[in-house]
């Protein structure tokens, strides 16, 4: 029997389904909608079998797959990636899992970006397991993104060519990813979603906090240049069989790393985002350059820091000085073998631009990085007198071997920093060179 047309019927279709009235009456194209928003759609269906949760959802997307009964959850995970091939829609990343029913009383707090300690270590793939865990994402509109970006899933992982944010981290002098989504609440059109995402391995990424996302309307985030970057749909196989990773309380991401020298600053200097080398064996949030397996050899680095007025919100707004410091050896656990280290001025450095494209070349080779240290006269010193803006600047620095799995799994060098003004003129180059080389 006759209930009524979709036009008399369309407010309680539309209550029904979340689907707007614009949508079903065709007077807007599905593609309008973000993909966020058609998730959400489906974020109560029920199917008999599970494939057909991804099944059913083909049309909306206007993608096609090959049905295989079979495949269970992996045919959400192909219609993710066919979605990606197709829409250039980063709100795929929009989804959240619900909090546990012992936490979820702080889930107001949680739903745009207050992440507790604990909380702040459960990591988990970029893709969504089901339609279901999009719900929250109905009333999210479409936002022009900050650039162009390009998504390619390749070998297991999302290979992903696009700018991300940096969000510093104050008193701490470094800073952490956020990827942007390119879509905002309906109620709030001055801020753009985003998710946090966290540096595994080498130029790798997963994402932090799979409960809520982060949301941005304020100056301390700074876009970064467009670069490729590996996206991980899931957490690895070989390290968790589970949903979000949890290893004895620490941190998993710590735990992925066999060694490292980490960087603690002072307050007021920083660690300049585009400067760590290798970039691909550094994290910003830890503040730390690592390796993952057994092949020692390259464990060198070298990363500028600068010194200056720092606002409200942590962002470096006035660089007072600048400088270079160079580590090597540092994967050594061994605490009588202590890494060699330097620091230097950046304005007099006149050959970084040469060193840092020589030593690239070889990947960080230890016996490379100090040949070419060598044969360009670069002092070694854990101290350098760098000129301010105002007055001549004594920058040094101590290191220690220390132990805290949230770090690594195995003990690592930190070297702290400290600097004060000083008087007199600023020093030339140092003539006399102290690393041991064949040449």
């Amino acid at each position: 029997m006759a209930r009524g047309t979709k036009t008399e019927l369309v407010e309680r279709l539309s209550h029904i389904t979340g689907i707007s009235k614009v949508i079903l009456l065709h007077r807007q194209p599905l593609s309008a909608v973000l993909v966020a928003q058609r998730m959400s759609w489906a974020a109560g269906r029920q199917t008999t079998r599970i494939e057909d949760v991804a099944y059913c959802l083909l049309g909306i997307f206007g993608v096609h797959l090959s049905f295989v009964y079979g495949e269970e959850h992996r045919a959400f995970r192909r219609l993710q990636e066919a979605i990606i091939l197709s829409v250039p829609d980063l709100s795929l990343f929009a989804w959240q899992l619900e909090l546990p029913p012992s936490e979820s009383g702080s889930a107001g707090a949680l739903q745009f970006g207050s992440i507790s300690t604990k909380q702040s270590r459960e990591y988990c793939g970029l893709f969504a397991k089901s339609p279901a865990e999009f719900k929250q994402c109905r009333s999210y509109i479409m936002r022009k993104p900050f650039g162009r970006h390009e998504l390619l899933p390749l070998n297991g992982s999302i290979m992903a060519k696009m700018q991300v944010l940096i969000e510093t981290v104050p008193m701490e002098g470094g800073y952490r990813y956020l990827l942007p989504l390119d879509c905002f609440p309906e109620s709030e059109p001055d801020v753009t979603l985003c998710v946090r995402i966290r540096k595994y391995g080498y130029n790798e990424f997963v994402r932090q906090g799979p409960y809520c996302l982060t949301k941005f309307n304020r100056p301390l985030l700074n876009p970064v240049v467009t670069t490729s970057r590996y996206l991980l749909p899931q957490m690895p196989v070989q390290e968790s069989h589970s949903y979000i990773q949890e290893t004895a309380n620490l941190d998993f991401i710590g735990q992925s790393r066999s060694c490292g020298i980490q960087i603690m600053l002072p307050e007021k200097m920083w660690v300049h985002m585009l400067d760590p080398s290798p970039n691909t064996r550094f994290d910003g949030e830890d503040r730390v350059f690592y390796l993952t397996g057994h092949n020692t050899e390259y464990d060198s680095a070298m990363v500028r820091l600068r010194g200056g007025v720092v606002s409200d919100f942590g962002e470096l707004v006035e660089v007072n000085f600048e400088c270079v410091f160079c580590a090597l050896g540092w994967s050594s656990t061994d605490g009588a073998k202590m890494p060699e280290c330097t620091v230097i001025d950046y304005n007099n450095f006149a050959a970084e631009f040469v060193f840092r494209a020589e030593v690239s070349g070889w990947d960080f080779s230890r016996n490379y990085f100090r040949e070419r240290l060598a044969y360009h006269r670069i002092p070694r010193a854990s101290f350098a007198i760098v000129q301010g803006r105002k007055s001549p600047i004594r920058v040094s620095f101590t290191a220690s071997l220390v132990a805290d799995g949230n770090i690594c799994r195995n003990r690592f060098w930190k070297v702290w920093f400290s600097y004060e003004a000083c008087e007199g003129k600023v020093l030339g180059k140092k003539k006399n060179i102290q690393w041991p080389c064949k040449l």
